[in-house]
């Protein structure tokens, strides 16, 4: 079994799992042919393909290409991009499928997926969805082996002659190439995934993005940093703790320097899971102040109901929350529509007139736990929080009813910010900027076992003390398989899949099952960890969530 376990481990391993994630290639701006990543790729004759990639484009202006693939004779054998300003493009042998005006906006992260069959035609989806078809595009047709892929430049001969004119400008990531026509149920499920997200099809692409990211981008185009949020990221299951009541003191607090990433915001979201252990009436979790304000935004309590302060402007909901409870508060504004209040996903109050036409600079102090009467102090003891914070995050938008909804994720308390708004770049402050941050007196940033004592659920990597396999702990996932090289740790044949679950909790490691009916028994992949599942019409997975 061990050698098994480390053959698999290689594998993993030689696949490149995770090669390229979050690291965008990069083309700036102006007319150029120097940017591009050129290769020639290593495949047989196709009869059918899809390209998909994430796009982000910074010009408004038409014919420009970001995708071509040229040999002998046809340096036009595929290219994607847009010929019309805001189309896009799609050509196979000089032949073209076109979408209308309007399906590629500038500056917005787009889904594109471009596929085609010899015997049945050509689809454009744009996130997700069916932009342009044509049934019997190029039909008969057979792509040629043995040419040269460039990103970033269009090919008028094999490997060069590029136009500047046509250069593309902007971002381009996950680009990978498959050798058949992918199907809508596998392009909706590739956009669904978000831009962040570790997104598989049931068979692995002729080319993958790890490819691409291991060739030496030319000129002045570069892989960069991405926006997603790190899957490994530490904060996940870090509760910010302070003392009870009776322990209350103006030294218990975070401070830091906020960073909103734009110069001030006319919109926001500030939504956390809330625990407060205390029995007066006003008490206050965030303060934000800025020169000039020092209540420029408050979370907390006052007069024993939920309160939220922006530019001194104060909205009082009628809610009262208990002590020794988890809530989810969402606290929502723009400067035209004023305030709206969740908890728990329910809207608890709103007021249209709510700090109208104001805006929150970047740049001021943020102090968790106490309330500033002053910029970065002047705290009063009678206002110090006690109690508990979990994944605070401050979204650049005043988010919807939906999205709060996603945010919330029906009480999970464990769920990470969902993928699409790391995706949209919607995300002012993360709480794992917050987790960085070393707390002042007592409190105190606690996970695993301490955190779970103190009411919180487990979400870190630590097991709590085990109370023995529970069958009701497992979580259903009907038509679900985790990736395969996901935290594998082999299979198992069993009777049934209550047997399988049994044997994958004595193993202590093992967190979920992938399992499927073989001949009467069933057949499970075991694993430790997993990330995305993608859909399988044979198999059910199973999570331990106790």
């Amino acid at each position: 079994m061990k050698a098994a376990l480390t053959l698999l481990a290689t594998l993993a391993l030689a696949a490149g799992e995770g090669v390229g994630h979050n690291q965008v290639l990069n083309f700036p701006t102006g007319d150029n042919t120097a940017n591009f990543v050129r290769f020639e790729p290593d495949f047989e004759e196709l009869s059918a393909f899809s390209v998909c990639a994430w796009l982000r484009k910074t010009t408004s202006d038409e014919t420009r290409y970001w995708f071509s693939y040229a040999v002998s004779g046809s340096d036009n054998e595929i290219i994607l991009g847009e010929n019309d300003a805001s189309t896009v493009i799609f050509y196979i042998r000089n032949s073209k499928l076109s979408t209308d005006a309007g399906a590629w906006p500038i500056n917005v992260w787009t889904h594109v997926c471009a596929t085609w069959d010899a015997s049945t035609g050509a689809v454009i989806f744009v996130n997700g969805e069916v932009a342009a078809s044509e049934e019997g595009f190029k039909a008969g047709t057979t792509i040629t082996a043995g040419g040269s892929l460039v990103l970033g430049q269009e090919q008028d001969s094999v490997g060069g002659r590029f136009d500047a004119s046509q250069s593309y400008q902007g971002d381009v990531y996950n680009v990978n190439m498959w050798n058949y026509a992918l199907s809508e149920e596998e392009v909706d499920f590739l956009f669904s995934s978000g831009r962040c997200g570790y997104d598989e099809t049931e068979d692995d692409p002729l080319i993958p993005y790890a490819v691409i990211f291991g060739q030496e981008p030319q000129g002045n185009a570069q892989f960069v940093d991405g926006s997603c949020m790190d899957l490994e990221d530490p904060s996940v299951g870090k509760v910010l703790r302070f003392p009870p009541q009776s322990d209350i003191s103006l030294s218990n607090f975070v401070r830091f320097t906020a960073d909103f990433g734009v110069d001030a915001l006319t919109s926001l979201s500030l939504c956390t899971w809330y625990f407060k252990s205390f029995s007066d009436t006003s008490r206050y979790a965030f303060s934000y102040a800025v020169p000039g304000d020092d209540n420029a935004i408050i979370l907390g309590e006052s007069s024993n109901v939920l309160g939220f302060w922006l530019r001194r402007s104060r909205y009082l909901t009628s809610k009262v929350l208990e002590q020794q409870t988890w809530y989810h508060i969402c606290a929502t504004w723009s400067s035209d529509s004023g305030v709206v209040i969740y908890v728990d996903g329910e809207n608890v109050g709103e007021a249209a007139d709510t700090a109208l036409g104001a805006s929150v600079p970047s740049g001021g102090i943020i102090v968790l736990g106490q309330e500033q009467d002053s910029l970065g102090g002047r705290f009063d003891i009678n206002q110090a929080f006690s109690g508990s914070l979990y994944n605070l995050n401050i979204f650049n938008v005043k988010l919807s009813a939906e999205e709060v909804a996603l945010v919330y994720g029906e009480g999970s308390f464990c769920q990470v910010v969902p993928d699409q708004f790391w995706t949209d770049e919607r995300i002012a402050l993360s709480y794992s900027t917050i987790a960085s941050v070393a707390p002042s007196g007592n409190a105190v940033f606690e996970n695993a076992d301490d955190a779970w004592r103190h009411g919180a659920q487990n979400c870190g990597s630590d097991d709590i003390d085990a109370v023995g396999h529970r069958p009701e702990c497992w979580e259903v996932h009907e038509n679900k398989r985790f990736k395969k090289k996901s935290g594998s740790m082999g299979s198992m044949v069993a009777l049934d899949v209550e047997t399988a679950q049994a044997a994958c909790f004595a193993s202590k490691t093992c967190r979920a099952l992938t399992c499927q009916d073989v001949d009467g028994e069933v057949k499970c992949e075991m694993r430790s960890s997993f990330k995305k599942a993608k859909k399988s019409a044979v198999h059910t997975s199973y999570v331990y969530v106790c």
